[in-house]
């Protein structure tokens, strides 16, 4: 097993999450539309590709990132371009096979916002021509479509379009899961990297996506990330005792792939030189790890383009002060709000994004809050607070 940093994580690589994969299949095969929820780096779209590289007979996974999607159209065509991939097309029988041979015999010439202009001066319009490619679909095999960064697009639509086209989208997304031929033949799957229940918060639209059974993917537990590290560092050649692998879990605190893959190859670099580990080396990793802007720099710039001024700067004063005290009561971080001159509910509204979002959680006390990692933390107050 090698050291997989930041990318994702395919074949022999892939740390096995049986309980969260055997909760998803079988979510797909008793007919629901699903949501992965967890913050990001926990390894959602590893998961997703583990699907995708080891289906079930009888079904077909489909992925597509829309992450770059700024209006609704382009959502559409992005969808649609994902099922003309070769393979899916090779796996097509008879009618949709039919329609994507007809539409690759008509001649382009012009591509718009509003879709493809065909030279007999007809338009493609994306929504209905994927439409009209599922309605097509034999039904002995079901298609898993697995939607990546989609509340990053309702987001982007919402900035870059206006929230109407946002709440359109997500209106047609439920009408299609809604839709018992539709769903007989599809299975959705939507995750990301920012919250999409959040997201649908800030314009009221939770009724929308209130139907999605939510797959909660969780942070590894200490027994399982123990195993985790033990198979990294013997990838690495690198030689550990149980007692350097506890201390690292307890540095770490939050086990999520990530933070472990991070810092096991920081480890890996030192031992290289010392070809011992112990627990001064550990902490020298944790350090180094924290050098590298690169790992954590997304934290900080989806805070900052995913909110507005006031609530940004509200946000970002609670996570300095956080990152310099450890924790935060439900009182200093209103007080917060109330400098920032923040309504109470718009306040709860920018910390219930902060906790979907996977920067802090309350878990230990209702009314206590702090970081969900440490190392995420040390980062913030280094490069950020300070």
């Amino acid at each position: 097993m090698k050291i997989v940093v930041g990318q994702v994580v395919r074949g022999s690589d892939f740390w096995a999450r049986d309980d969260e994969i055997e909760d998803i299949w079988d979510a797909i095969e008793s007919g629901c539309h699903l949501i992965l929820t967890a913050p990001r780096r926990v390894g959602k779209t590893s998961i997703m590709h583990k699907i995708l590289d080891e289906p079930k007979p009888n079904y077909i996974p489909i992925y597509v990132d829309t992450e770059s999607a700024d209006t609704e159209n382009e959502f559409w065509q992005k969808l649609f371009h994902a099922l003309l991939d070769e393979d899916f097309v090779k796996s097509l029988k008879t009618s949709a096979k039919l329609f994507i041979n007809q539409l690759s015999k008509i001649r382009i010439s012009k591509i718009s916002t509003s879709g493809v202009e065909f030279s007999d001066g007809d338009t493609l319009d994306y929504k209905q021509a994927f439409k009209k490619l599922i309605k097509d679909l034999d039904s002995d095999q079901k298609l898993i479509i697995m939607i990546d960064e989609f509340a990053q697009t309702i987001e982007n639509i919402i900035n870059y379009e206006t929230p109407k086209n946002a709440i359109s989208l997500l209106k047609s997304h439920r009408e299609l899961r809604q839709d018992t031929n539709f769903s007989d033949k599809v299975t959705i799957i939507y995750a990301g990297s920012i919250g999409l229940e959040s997201v649908v918060a800030k314009i009221h639209s939770s009724k929308h996506i209130n139907d999605l059974n939510r797959i909660k993917i969780s942070p590894l537990s200490k027994n399982e990330a123990a195993q985790f590290v033990a198979q990294l560092f013997s990838g690495a050649n690198v030689v550990a005792t149980t007692n350097d692998i506890d201390y690292l879990l307890e540095k770490i605190e939050w086990l999520i792939p990530f933070y472990i893959q991070l810092i096991t190859q920081e480890i890996k670099k030192l031992y290289r030189k010392s070809s011992m580990v112990d627990l001064m080396l550990i902490d020298q990793a944790i350090n180094n790890a924290l050098d590298n802007r690169n790992h954590f720099e997304s934290w900080f710039s989806k805070l900052k383009t995913g909110l507005d001024k006031q609530d940004y700067l509200f946000a970002k004063g609670i996570l300095n002060q956080m990152s310099e005290q450890y924790s935060l009561d439900s009182l200093t971080i209103f007080d917060i709000a109330t400098k920032h001159k923040l309504e109470a509910d718009d306040a709860k509204e920018v910390l219930r994004s902060l906790i979907y979002d996977g920067y802090i959680n309350n878990n230990d006390s209702v009314k206590e809050y702090r970081f969900n990692s440490p190392i995420l933390r040390m980062w913030w107050n280094k490069n950020v607070a300070n």
